[in-house]
C-alpha cells in the first residue's frame, strides 16, 4: 500500500500493468485536465474491473489528452457478486439516481425491464453506462455493474 492519496480516480477499458504508459482521451482527459485542474506529476487511481486498482502518474497534459505511467497496484482485483436490480424504466433524473445508488450499494447487473404500464419506453443505455462508472469510481468500488439491454417483463417471467 502506498501513502500516495490520487487526486482522481478513473475507470478505463486498457489492461493495466506497472510501467505501462496509457493515453487517455475524451471525457476522462476533460475531467483529469479542467475539473480536477490536475499537472504532470499529480497521482491518478485507474481500475478496469479486471487488474485491481493501480496508482498512476500523469507524465503530460495537452489540450485533447493526457499520459498517465502507471506505477503500483494499490488493491488486488476481487470479485464483487452482488444483487440484480431489475427495473421498470422511470424520468430521467430519478433514474440516473437510481443507478447511482444501486452502484453504490454494490448491484451487480441493473436491467431495464418494460413493463404493461411503463411510461418511458426508451432507454439510454450509454448514459446508465456513464452513471454506473462515475458512482463506481466516487465510491471506490473494483467492477462497474453491468447495464443490461431492456427487455419487456413478459419475456421474463417465461424464463
Amino acid at each position: 500500500m502506498t501513502d500516495v492519496k490520487p487526486k482522481a480516480r478513473l475507470h478505463l477499458s486498457d489492461p493495466l500493468a506497472a510501467g505501462d504508459s496509457i493515453s487517455v482521451s475524451g471525457d476522462p482527459a476533460h475531467y483529469l485536465r479542467t475539473v480536477m485542474r490536475a499537472v504532470p506529476g499529480d497521482a491518478v487511481g485507474v481500475f478496469n474491473g479486471r487488474d485491481g486498482e493501480w496508482l498512476a502518474r500523469i507524465t503530460a497534459v495537452d489540450r485533447r489528452s493526457c499520459r498517465l505511467a502507471v506505477e503500483t497496484n494499490v488493491r488486488p482485483q476481487r470479485t464483487e457478486t452482488g444483487p440484480w436490480l431489475l427495473f421498470a424504466p422511470i424520468k430521467k433524473t430519478a433514474l440516473d439516481f437510481l443507478v447511482e445508488k444501486a452502484t453504490e450499494l454494490g448491484a451487480e447487473r441493473l436491467w431495464p425491464v418494460i413493463t404493461e404500464r411503463t411510461v418511458t419506453q426508451r432507454v439510454n443505455l450509454r448514459r446508465l453506462r456513464a452513471h454506473a462508472v462515475e458512482a463506481a469510481e466516487q465510491c471506490e468500488r473494483l467492477i462497474v455493474p453491468h447495464v443490461a439491454e431492456p427487455v419487456a417483463l413478459s419475456r421474463l417471467e417465461r424464463s
